[in-house]
């Protein structure tokens, strides 16, 4: 190595040891906000096609006697629309097939935040004139 170029650290060998005990917090890019956004901006590259017709309804259940009250028929419904609609996101957010239904919806709510912020980073490269270069290729 020569005695004028620092070395390039590598993100890929940290190792907790190299540090002192009492300092048990990872470099910047390990943090799990980090590796969310990394996540989320590889996701954002990718083309997301959600046909409804593939979202299945949720098994029918077999020897069930179903109420015909109209108050449980109503509930019984916003049930239904409400799974239907969490696995339409299931299938939005990265990650989301493997996920339960509170972390559906928090990730969710994290996706959507870091898809707002690039929304603004365009919108701001655009109005102070940078060229964007993006080629659309995913319609």
């Amino acid at each position: 190595m020569e005695p004028h170029k620092l070395p390039i650290p590598d993100p890929f060998s940290y190792s907790p040891t190299t540090e002192s005990s009492s300092d048990h917090h990872p470099p910047p890019q390990f943090t799990p906000e980090a590796m969310r956004e990394m996540i989320f901006g590889m996701a954002a590259l990718q083309p997301v096609r959600i046909d409804l017709e593939s979202v299945k309804p949720a098994p029918k259940r077999r020897n069930v006697k179903i109420s015909k009250d109209p108050q449980s028929t109503a509930a019984r419904h916003r049930r239904e629309r409400i799974s239907e609609r969490i696995r339409m996101l299931q299938r939005m957010v990265p990650g989301g097939m493997k996920m339960d239904t509170a972390s559906v919806l928090e990730e969710a709510v994290h996706y959507m935040k870091f898809l707002k912020r690039q929304v603004e980073s365009l919108e701001h490269a655009a109005a102070v004139g940078v060229p964007v270069v993006w080629r659309q290729q995913f319609v």
